[in-house]
């Protein structure tokens, strides 16, 4: 690759060049943190959502100048990329102990969207990119060791852990906005199915009461059970008999 070629924040290549300046970075004295920045960049998005995101608004909440915040960082990119690894962190919990693979996964699953639901403005932000920084990692270190430990091979542990986080990360980015559990978002469904050209959507029309009630809940709970059942069956094989 060429060295004047910008590298794009989140890449392998960007997370590398971070790590590798890490050592530089701490031999200087600052007030700023990284967690700072990204701490304080995730309570922005909280309270003002993601117009209000700027290097500039970021400087001025730190009390500090936009040169010294560009010592750290060096783009509104990589804010985004950085402080969504950490909002990874904040999100990932340790389940509660005695728990069996498939409870613990499930109570991992829905602690992490419940996470992302209290925290909306995070979610438009997570495209992947924070999946090679440190606090994702560590989750993805835990994840596998979990699968690993119940059969699965190190590909297919990678594939799971990956397949659960676009999964949870994916039913809350597609329901965004829209209040399924709402009587009058159900009652005004209800309409729309009702409405629509029997000939093109029979099976909707002719079920439009009950699809109407069908909502984001519980079709996160059924691809959920759907994802822990499709790994059960590839598991079961292996098991060593009694």
């Amino acid at each position: 690759m060429d060295d004047a070629t910008p590298v794009r924040a989140g890449t392998a290549a960007w997370w590398l060049a971070r790590t590798e300046k890490a050592d530089d970075r701490q031999r200087r004295r600052r007030m700023l943190s990284l967690d700072l920045i990204a701490d304080t960049a995730l309570s922005v998005l909280d309270s003002e959502g993601a117009d209000a995101l700027t290097m500039r608004r970021l400087a001025h909440e730190l009390r500090c100048s936009q040169a010294a915040l560009y010592r750290h960082i060096t783009s509104r990119d990589e804010l985004v990329v950085v402080a969504m690894d950490r909002a990874v962190g904040l999100g990932l919990h340790a389940p509660p102990e005695g728990l069996g693979w498939r409870q613990t996964v499930e109570w991992q699953a829905h602690s992490f969207r419940d996470f992302l639901l209290a925290h909306p403005g995070l979610v438009a932000f997570i495209r992947g990119t924070e999946r090679l920084g440190p606090s994702s990692l560590s989750g993805m270190e835990h994840s596998l060791g979990q699968f690993i430990a119940i059969g699965l091979s190190v590909r297919e542990a990678y594939a799971t852990a990956s397949a659960f986080a676009t999964f949870v990360v994916g039913s809350v980015q597609f329901n965004m906005g829209v209040d399924t559990a709402d009587p009058d978002e159900q009652r005004l469904r209800r309409r729309l199915y009702e409405g629509l050209d029997p000939q093109r959507h029979p099976i909707m029309v002719a079920n439009a009461e009950e699809l109407s009630r069908v909502g984001s809940r519980e079709e996160f709970e059924f691809g959920l059970a759907a994802l822990l059942d499709a790994i059960e069956a590839r598991i079961t094989p292996r098991r060593p008999g009694p």
